[in-house]
């Protein structure tokens, strides 16, 4: 039996089966001396472990009898994809980066703004033997692993023999510093020939399930969420992320897996000068207005925190070191990222956050690809023809 939340359990209970095959229920635990649902394994009580009911396309896979509209609909969408990705494979095995570059950029417009960013994001598929699409996706010019590449690594490794699930309870998140609200999941991975199982920890925060971009909200859609899959399917990505973690220990990876992604908020500085209260000199402050959180989603300065705010401000206050420098004696070395590069453009030229990526002909942050001090020198150059 496993200690879970109401509504925790109802949904594992509704996606999962026993370890065993047997259904699972979600009866109150006072007939064990347990205050709270527990989630029972209708054939064994002892049993605790938990796996996720596997789907159509799993049970079409493994030959067992679904509908034939149902299986028709599977053969045609795999056809596609594998149709897709011959046509990547060919490519790689070609060791033809720039035709691949051209195949992949149209797919991935956000994440490959140039050809440049395409072009090297296939080569590095190339050099570590990867398909594009199939095994490893870009995400803010970055590549990250697809959770199957890991998978179809075990399906193919014949010491693996297979892995299981632990869902903590309330107590057990407490023990180890979680909010009870977090969605924690262990998987343990077996191998012949290792005396433990590999063990890896599944979380999803509530802050993350809950976070939110501003906007009017949907609950069917998940729309107004910064993180709308993982507030829809909490329980699916903590399975993901676990079992993710569990079999990177047995698999190497050149590059993190896509479900490992951490949630993440950026928040830029809105700058405006302000008349200090005694001598009437002019001080340059900035107010935290915006939120950004991807696709640079605007909140309110009043949901930051006090903390953050003082942090944030002292962030944005020019070094000294820099106040007696000119434009010519600004070095790579004083522009170490994108926040000091904002600090120095708006030094010199008043320039706000989004001023600047507009200067670099960007919409945001997320899509710069030259280097702080490259940003600088062109902005320089942009303002020396004006």
């Amino acid at each position: 039996m496993i200690p879970v939340d109401y509504e925790l359990g109802k949904k594992i209970v509704e996606g999962c089966t026993c370890q065993c095959g047997a259904e699972l229920t979600l009866p109150w635990g006072g007939a064990w001396g347990i205050n709270s649902y527990v989630i029972r394994c209708a054939t064994d009580s002892s049993h605790d472990k938990v796996v996720p009911i596997k789907s159509l396309t799993q049970l079409w896979r493994e030959g067992e009898p679904i509908p034939s509209f149902i299986a028709d609909n599977i053969e045609r969408k795999l056809r596609r994809q594998i149709m897709e990705q011959n046509e990547v494979k060919a490519l790689v095995a070609k060791q033809d980066a720039d035709k691949l570059a051209v195949y992949l950029q149209p797919k991935f417009p956000k994440d490959l703004v140039n050809p440049q960013a395409a072009l090297d994001f296939a080569r590095w598929c190339i050099a570590h033997q990867l398909e594009p699409i199939r095994d490893c996706i870009p995400y803010h010019g970055n590549p990250y692993i697809m959770i199957e590449w890991v998978d179809r690594q075990a399906s193919n490794d014949d010491k693996f023999k297979g892995y299981g699930y632990k869902v903590f309870s309330r107590q057990e998140k407490e023990a180890l510093a979680f909010d009870p609200e977090d969605v924690v999941i262990e998987c343990q991975a077996s191998f012949d020939g290792l005396e433990k199982p590999l063990v890896g920890l599944g979380v999803v925060t509530k802050r993350e399930r809950e976070s939110k971009t501003g906007e009017a909200t949907d609950e069917v859609t998940a729309k107004g969420y910064r993180a709308p899959v993982v507030h829809l399917h909490p329980q699916k990505m903590a399975f993901k992320r676990s079992r993710a973690e569990a079999l990177k220990q047995r698999y190497h990876i050149p590059a993190p897996i896509l479900e490992e992604l951490p949630y993440s908020t950026v928040i830029e500085a809105e700058y405006s000068v302000k008349e200090a209260s005694k001598g009437g000199e002019q001080k340059q402050e900035g107010e935290p207005s915006k939120v950004v959180a991807h696709e640079s989603r605007e909140q309110s300065a009043a949901t930051i925190s006090p903390p953050r705010k003082a942090e944030k401000a002292k962030r944005r206050e020019v070094p000294a070191e820099l106040e007696s420098k000119t434009l010519d004696d600004i070095t790579e070395e004083d522009l170490p990222d994108l926040n000091a590069l904002c600090r120095v453009c708006y030094h010199f030229w008043q320039l706000q956050p989004w001023q600047v990526w507009k200067a670099l002909g960007y919409k945001s942050h997320w899509d710069v690809t030259e280097t702080p001090y490259e940003a600088f020198l062109k902005i320089k150059a942009l303002k020396a023809n004006q």
